[in-house]
């Protein structure tokens, strides 16, 4: 088998290093952007900057949610390349294990956050581009989805640190299965 054949063809390398970038920033954002004053926790001459960054994070959330869409798709119809018989099967288990996980937290947290966002009293914009309304705001609905967003974004660092750290080790291993994915032959 060639090397060539070894490896996810170029798009699947690209979205998923963007997508990657996009994840970390958003999940160092999201956990960052808790912490912010509200506006009524601010002296009366303070403005808060707390929307600014939610709204960025929104927008930025819909847009690697359309990114994962196109990646969950071409990788429906664009096969995997194998992995290295020098793989234990116990690790290729776990790696299985470890992208479907990848893969449901991926779809589950943008869906999440919209729906925390929809049940809102604030719209939810799109680059400045007010969506419409889905449902009624919703204080209860709205908390029960920011709960679960955030239970999902510690699970997706656990994930993202366990599929991170696996490939590090191959790495410095010298493992050929950490090429499947190089940006760099």
């Amino acid at each position: 088998m060639s090397m060539n054949d070894a490896r996810y063809d170029q798009v699947q390398i690209i979205l998923h290093w963007i997508i990657a970038a996009m994840i970390f920033f958003m999940l160092g954002l999201g956990l960052w952007m808790v912490g912010l004053p509200m506006q009524s926790e601010l002296p009366p001459d303070e403005e808060s900057v707390r929307a600014f960054w939610f709204l960025l994070h929104k927008s930025m959330g819909i847009t690697v949610a359309a990114f994962i869409i196109l990646r969950i798709v071409w990788r429906l119809t664009h096969k995997a390349p194998p992995l290295p018989a020098s793989i234990p099967t116990w690790q290729q288990r776990v790696s299985s294990l470890v992208h479907y996980l990848l893969y449901a937290l991926m779809i589950a947290m943008p869906i999440t956050g919209y729906l925390q966002s929809m049940y809102s009293k604030y719209d939810t914009k799109l680059w400045g581009i007010t969506l419409p309304r889905l449902a009624e705001a919703d204080a209860v609905a709205r908390e029960t989805f920011t709960d679960i967003h955030q239970i999902l974004a510690y699970l997706f660092i656990a994930v993202l640190v366990l599929h991170i750290g696996a490939a590090l080790k191959h790495r410095l291993k010298g493992s050929e299965v950490t090429s499947r994915m190089s940006l760099w032959k």
